[in-house]
């Protein structure tokens, strides 16, 4: 208190201003740094979880197509043995059990081709249920993006002030949408928004498989805070 004091002597006195910045407010700081590393550090996991997923299915995909080719070659060798072998049969029925062992070995072959076969789908089918998991969030954010109308956009914008989860929810979309890093006053957001119809039209188009890691970077402590859903929007806006 006695700073403030002192502030408002230095101002008369200077015509300059003096701020002083409380502790607890570089404590909140020092938290939320902490709380954003610790989000980061587990959304990197799921990433990672995800990539070698898809890049066991890929491996998978090439193994199975290699293993039917050599399939394909391998049940031609065993017709052609069968019919050098008939031919042997005919000939000298003493090599007709050598011919015999020689398609048995080709069997076998086979068998363990099938084995290594039914492997490569076992993996495949795993990476595949991965990935589903991962099908219910995208339509369900295409879903929510497809309801969005010009009236509720002209609502949001005419807002003076309003809710701080409406400035965070169009923090975001100026990071996505605009590519903006560093001007995210609500001002700046209802510029945004000025046409309605051409903000909605340019959410629907947003292309969602190649956003910059940048923008991801600044947008994951955000997507884990609590009121960073549907629902919770819903209520406000």
């Amino acid at each position: 208190m006695s700073i403030g004091e002192a502030n408002k002597d230095f101002r008369e006195l200077e015509r300059r201003h003096n701020y002083t910045t409380p502790t607890s407010f570089l404590e909140l700081i020092s938290f939320y740094k902490g709380l954003l590393g610790k989000k980061q550090g587990k959304i990197k996991d799921q990433i990672e979880r995800l990539e070698f997923g898809l890049g066991i299915m890929l491996q998978t995909t090439e193994k199975v197509d290699g293993l039917q080719k050599l399939l394909e070659v391998k049940m031609v060798d065993v017709e052609n043995e069968k019919a050098k072998t008939n031919e042997l049969i005919e000939i000298v029925g003493k090599e007709s059990l050598d011919a015999e062992k020689e398609a048995d070995a080709a069997a076998i072959q086979a068998e363990e081709t099938d084995k290594i076969a039914n492997e490569a789908k076992a993996e495949k089918k795993a990476a595949d249920d991965e990935l589903a998991e991962a099908i219910p969030a995208m339509e369900a954010a295409t879903e929510a993006v497809n309801c969005l109308e010009p009236k509720a956009i002209q609502e949001l914008k005419a807002l003076g002030s309003p809710p701080e989860d409406c400035v965070q929810i169009a923090k975001a979309c100026l990071i996505l949408l605009k590519d903006e890093k560093k001007n995210y006053a609500w001002g700046n957001a209802q510029k945004m928004m000025n046409n309605p119809k051409g903000f909605i039209d340019m959410v629907q188009n947003f292309d969602g498989d190649n956003i910059a890691d940048w923008k991801k970077d600044m947008l994951k402590g955000m997507m884990a805070e609590p009121y960073f859903t549907v629902e919770n929007m819903k209520k406000k806006s």
